[in-house]
């Protein structure tokens, strides 16, 4: 029987994902724009992502034994944490790019298009890595079919109820306290903690 206080990491994993997703979300569409448009396309590149890295993540998993599961795991909350410090570097690195695209505001099609590929760029690997965690983690705390439906469950309701909380802290307390820099680097210590 896997240990329920797992639910709590797990909670907090989600947490420092939804710290990035909202931390992101206002450091891309600094650059990025205001619009609909460019926060729809951070939303984008984050829940596709995190398909994208559930969807790899789940047959890989099922080859992997319960003990490697969880090194799996440990290893992937380091990268996010890791991916979240370069996200601000890509972006300045990529600044360049979009302010030439972006002429001012007479860029046509091309400034659209390239912050669809930046937002994909930057955020879309760091996702995928959050993505691939649910089937790690389910493969090790899910022990047998018998219980898997509700140990599954609790994990969902877990990370998800830490996304929930983690929103919440970073758009009220986070971001107004204590600025973009700050907040990723409270994710990043959220991911360090889990990954212990």
């Amino acid at each position: 029987m896997p240990p329920r206080w797992f639910l709590l990491v797990y909670a907090l994993s989600g947490a420092a994902a939804l710290v990035y997703e909202v931390a992101w979300t206002r450091l891309l569409t600094l650059s990025l724009g205001h619009g609909v448009a460019a926060a729809s396309t951070v939303l984008a590149a984050f829940m596709g992502g995190l398909a994208i890295g559930a969807a790899l993540a789940g047959p890989a998993s099922d080859r992997t034994s319960r003990a490697r599961a969880m090194r799996v795991y440990a290893v992937l909350e380091v990268a996010i944490a890791v991916l979240a410090l370069a996200m601000p570097l890509g972006l300045a690195a990529l600044e360049p790019l979009l302010t030439r695209a972006y002429a001012d505001g007479a860029g046509g099609p091309v400034f659209p298009l390239l912050r669809l590929l930046t937002s994909i760029a930057l955020v879309a690997l760091p996702a995928v890595a959050m993505g691939a965690t649910f089937p790690y983690v389910a493969r090790w705390y899910v022990p047998g079919a018998a219980a898997a439906t509700r140990d599954a469950g609790a994990l969902y309701a877990a990370n998800t109820a830490g996304a929930a909380a983690g929103a919440l802290l970073t758009g009220f307390v986070l971001l107004p306290a204590l600025w973009l820099r700050l907040t990723t680097w409270t994710g990043v210590a959220m991911n360090l903690v889990v990954a212990a």
